[in-house]
Parts: C-alpha cells; sequence; structure tokens
C-alpha cells in the first residue's frame, strides 16, 4: 500500500445513506433493497423484457432516478410511501431489526457516517460528517487520522466526536460483548480509537489490517448506545429521534404503532443540505392494500417487482415504471440453527429445481436472468462467479445424500432415527406469488422424500420472525455490496453463525481479510463461497431480480439507484 493515503472534503456533497451490512429482504420485498422503491406504470407500461444484466453492463442501465437539478423542483409537498415492515425493532445494526424496510425508513433520520457511495459502489467522504480520512503505517500497524466535521451534532445535541467513534468501535468489535450485532466488520481488527490534536479529531490503530478501510465509520453511533439494554431492546416500538442524525427527524407523535405509520420532517438541527420535502409518510401495508393504495392515488410509488402487482398497477395514470437491477441475492435461507442437519440442508438445496420457482417468480413481469449462484457477487461484477454446488436439480443426487446419511424411505418421506425428514417453509404477506413457489417447492421436495410444511405469516412479521431466527427456510436473501469482504465475513464466518461453519473456512476470511488488491480479495471471496456452500448448505441463490418501481412521473430523484447512497435532501416534486 502507499506509505499515506488520503481522503479529504474538497466541496459540500448532500448526505446519502451509507449503511454497509446486509440487510435482510424478503423475496418480494415491497421496497428496495439497498435500494428503495421503484416504480412502473403510465397506462402504457412497456412489456418489453428487461433482461438481467451480465459482466460489462453498462452501470448507467441499471438505475432510473429521474434526475432533476433540485433548484427546478418544487419546494414543499409530501411523499408518501409503503412498506412491508416496519419496526419493531428501530435499531437496525440489531439482528432483529436488520431489514430493507427498517433501513429504508430510518435512513431518512439517521445517516451519521463517514462514507457515501456512488451508484458503482465507489466510496466518497460524506462531508456532512467528516473532513478526512488519511490511512498510514506505523511500523508494521496500519493507522487511520479522521477528522470530523465540527458542525455535526446527534439531534440531542450531543456533539458527533472522537467519543463517537470510541462509542462505535466499541459496539461492534465483538460478538461477546452482549450487543445483538449482526457482525463485527472491520471493528474486530481496531487496536484502538483514540482522541487526536482535538475533539474531532481521531486516530484509529489497527491490530491487523482490514480491507477496504471504508468499512470503517461507514455508522457512527451516538454514545448512549454502548447501554447493552438500549441498543439490544430500547428501540423496540421506539424510534429514538434524539439518538440519530439525518435531514429529517421523527414528526411529532410520528411513530403511530396502531395505524403503522412513519412519518418524518424536516429536521431544524440538521447542518447540511435542507430537504425539499415537508413530509415523508411511510405506512406498513401488505401487498394487496399496497396495489389498492397505489391505485386510488393514496401512495406516490410500489414497488412491482413482481407479477401480481406489476400487472394490477401497471396502466395507473400519470405514472411510470422505473426499472433497475436489485442488488438482492437468495430466495433460499436454510437456518441451520433450527435445520441443524447439513445433509438434510444439502439434500434441499440439491433438489431445488430453482429454474421452476424462478419462473414463478418472474412470470408476468417484463424480465428474465440467467439463475445466479452467489450471495455475494451480482453477475455484473467483474468478480462474480457462480458458486452454487453441482450437481444441482437432481432429485435422485439428493436422494443419495439421505441416504448416506443414514435416511430410509418410508412411505412418500424419509426418516432417521424414528424422525421424518422434513421442515417449514415460511412465507410472509399475501401476494400470491410467495403462495405459488412454497406450493411448487413443497411438490419438489415431496419428490425428494422430504415433507415441507408452510408456515404463513403477515408481511408485518417479517422481521421479528427473521431477525428471532424463529423459522426453517425462507424464501428471503440479503442485499449485495459491491465489494464482498464483509458480506463474505457475515454469512461464512462461524462466528457469526453460533459456530456453524468451520475452523478451516474462518481461517481462510481471516487471510481474504488482509488482502490489499480488491480483485484478489474479491476472488478469494468466490473460494470461500464455493467451498461453505458445498459443506453447509444454508443461503443459497434462486433469484436476483429486477428492481421495479411505479411511480407518479413527477416524483424526482427517486427510484432505483443501484449502489448509491438514497439522497432525501434532493426527492421532490417536479413543477408541472
Amino acid at each position: 500500500m502507499t506509505a499515506n493515503t488520503a481522503y479529504t472534503a474538497s466541496s459540500h456533497e448532500a448526505t446519502k445513506n451509507s449503511f454497509s451490512r446486509r440487510a435482510l429482504i424478503g423475496g418480494t420485498a415491497a421496497l428496495g433493497a439497498v435500494g428503495l422503491l421503484s416504480a412502473c406504470g403510465n397506462g402504457s407500461a412497456s412489456s418489453e423484457k428487461t433482461k438481467a444484466a451480465g459482466a460489462g453492463a453498462n452501470i448507467e442501465d441499471l438505475y432510473n432516478i429521474n434526475a432533476q437539478d433540485v433548484n427546478s423542483l418544487k419546494k414543499g409537498g409530501i411523499l408518501r410511501l409503503p412498506a412491508g415492515s416496519i419496526g419493531p425493532n428501530f435499531n437496525f445494526y440489531t439482528q432483529s431489526g436488520n431489514t430493507s424496510d427498517n433501513v429504508n425508513v430510518m435512513s431518512t433520520i439517521s445517516q451519521a457516517g463517514m462514507w457515501n457511495l456512488d451508484f458503482d459502489g465507489t466510496y466518497k467522504l460524506n462531508t456532512d460528517f467528516a473532513v478526512s480520512f488519511e490511512h498510514s503505517k506505523k511500523g508494521d500497524k496500519i493507522q487511520v487520522a479522521v477528522k470530523l466535521n465540527p458542525k455535526a451534532v446527534f439531534n440531542d445535541g450531543t456533539p458527533i466526536t472522537y467519543k463517537a467513534l470510541q462509542s462505535t468501535w466499541n459496539i461492534f468489535k465483538s460478538l461477546d460483548n452482549g450487543y445483538n450485532i449482526v457482525s463485527s466488520g472491520i471493528y474486530e481488527f481496531v487496536e484502538s480509537v483514540e482522541k487526536g490534536e482535538d475533539d474531532y479529531s481521531a486516530t484509529v490503530t489497527f491490530s491487523k489490517p482490514f480491507y477496504p478501510l471504508q468499512s470503517l465509520f461507514s455508522e457512527i453511533l451516538h454514545p448512549a448506545l454502548e447501554d447493552v439494554e438500549l441498543f439490544n431492546n430500547g428501540f423496540v416500538d421506539a424510534p429514538h429521534p434524539e439518538y440519530w442524525a439525518g435531514p429529517f427527524t421523527l414528526a411529532d407523535k410520528g411513530w403511530d404503532s396502531t395505524a403503522k405509520t412513519f412519518s418524518v420532517v424536516p429536521n431544524d438541527k440538521w447542518w447540511g443540505a435542507k430537504p425539499l420535502l415537508d413530509k415523508i409518510v411511510f405506512t406498513q401495508m401488505e401487498s394487496s392494500a399496497a396495489r389498492a393504495a397505489f391505485k386510488n392515488d393514496e401512495i406516490d410509488a410500489i414497488g412491482a417487482s413482481t407479477s401480481s402487482t406489476y400487472t394490477e398497477v401497471k396502466n395507473v395514470a400519470g405514472t411510470e415504471l422505473r426499472k433497475g437491477t436489485r442488488l438482492y441475492a437468495g430466495g433460499l435461507d436454510i437456518n441451520p440453527r433450527r435445520v441443524k442437519d447439513a445433509a438434510l440442508r444439502k439434500a434441499i438445496f440439491v433438489g431445488t429445481n430453482r429454474e421452476a420457482l424462478a419462473k414463478i417468480q418472474f412470470q408476468g413481469l417484463p424480465y428474465e436472468e440467467a439463475i445466479p449462484g452467489s450471495m455475494i457477487h451480482m453477475p455484473f461484477s467483474p468478480y462474480y462467479q457462480d458458486s452454487y454446488p453441482t450437481p444441482n436439480n437432481s432429485v435422485s443426487e439428493a436422494q443419495k445424500i439421505l441416504e448416506a446419511a443414514g435416511y430410509t424411505k418410508n412411505g412418500d418421506y424419509y426418516e432417521k432415527d424414528g424422525t421424518k425428514a422434513g421442515c417449514a417453509v415460511v412465507v410472509f404477506g399475501d401476494d400470491p406469488t410467495n403462495k405459488g413457489k412454497a406450493q411448487t417447492f413443497t411438490q419438489q421436495m415431496k419428490d425428494v422424500g422430504i415433507e415441507i410444511r408452510i408456515d404463513q405469516h403477515a408481511d408485518s412479521e417479517f422481521a421479528t420472525i427473521l431477525g428471532n431466527w424463529d423459522y426453517d427456510i425462507s424464501f428471503s436473501g440479503y442485499s449485495v455490496s459491491a465489494d464482498a469482504t464483509e458480506g463474505t465475513k457475515q454469512f461464512y464466518y462461524s462466528e457469526n453463525n453460533e459456530g456453524i461453519g468451520s475452523k478451516e473456512i474462518d481461517a481462510l476470511i481471516d487471510a481474504m481479510t488482509l488482502i490489499e488488491d480488491d480483485k484478489e480479495r474479491n476472488l478469494a471471496c468466490n473460494e470461500i463461497e464455493k467451498k461453505h456452500m458445498a459443506e453447509f448448505a444454508f443461503l443459497g441463490t434462486i433469484t436476483n431480480g429486477p428492481d421495479f418501481v411505479m411511480v407518479k412521473k413527477t416524483l424526482a430523484n427517486y427510484g432505483p439507484h443501484l449502489y448509491k447512497s438514497m439522497d432525501w435532501t434532493a426527492v421532490g416534486w417536479m413543477n408541472s
């Protein structure tokens, strides 16, 4: 590495959410993954099929936000958006709060972090919170010198100083400190965070390298969150706007737990670019309710990435379809905490006809894609490789796995030690696409000899059930970042999965994080993923999918935005 590398602010940029960890996403999420809603429909939505982006894709073809100069837009107005599940834990840094809906909703009021992302996933210093970020070597250790923006404060008036950086490190540095975090990420490798020349500067020393270094302080937490009870449980049904910082803040009585509405207004304590909108209102809705609300002009945008929603709303007057690529991977999430037999999980992986499930997912949509094979890279990434185990889509091979593990056929199903080979697939919401997939999956597994039960729940239960690992199998997945380092550690490091994994894979992950070259490191992630999928089989890929959004034509700077951090200050209405 170079002896000294700096990221220094030269001009002000509007704040955008820079949340870095992989967020849980439902298989037919109402909102986007890393991005937000996509829109479709102008009374004549194009039926021309969009093909999923592959290697060499033009990044500009993968997003559509109707970009407009903020100076040309109206000042004021309200934006009304649906969400499949809001809360109940509004601390999206916890396992139970780490869902795409929570990240999207909370990103309006919580933007403290040192980094923004551009459309292609490159890092830019977030000048609302940071002035400079310089890294150098001191002996054999990496040091980072951080300068914070002295204007930056949390909503309760607490200045964002080196103390907030220390608190962030203390919370995330270990999975053993009682905090219900998703992953320790880069913070595990930080040795110390010390005050610099003043309260707004800090020196960070690493015990050993971790790349990319820009993972550091992509989130900055309020020192009050060092209280373990507050961090884990204090945000249940309580957004606590005083502990966040962003261009919007929670309106007076803005969280209505009965009506399930979350309303935000411009934050008078915000020092950065002022938002155009007077208010944003998120309303928790089942898919059918959201479709009806969009047709009745009660909401301004709706995710249209399922055939049922797309078909029903594509001809709504005054709207248009904005197409983008969904930063999502998954569709076959087998919870190893509940489905403990690796042989059973492997048999499910091998026996699943992924093509049939994907066909149901995209039937009726003007979209097609090849079956993806990675949880950590999108197919258009230069680092993408297919990691899904082979052979697959094979009933006979799945049965061989079960029989080799000591299962014997008894009627329609295999059993072992008197216990039938089986589990439940959880289905959320009332969208017929998910129900169709569940029924088809159940029959596929019956053909193998595995009994699958369907466990139906409301969309609103998604965060609670998946966040608490209270399921066997789900069609959900995770958001995908441009760099696979943290995702690989989050998904495949045994400590993040209650010890499920291997010391060999853990050692490969530890070695991978030391690789400075981005290409070499990301290719190493692929080898880790291939090995983990083959041996432990609990995160599988069926789809990536499109990011389609039906949206009012005059809504600007909103829609599928790929990796780019969301800039809520620029969202507004065009002059008619």
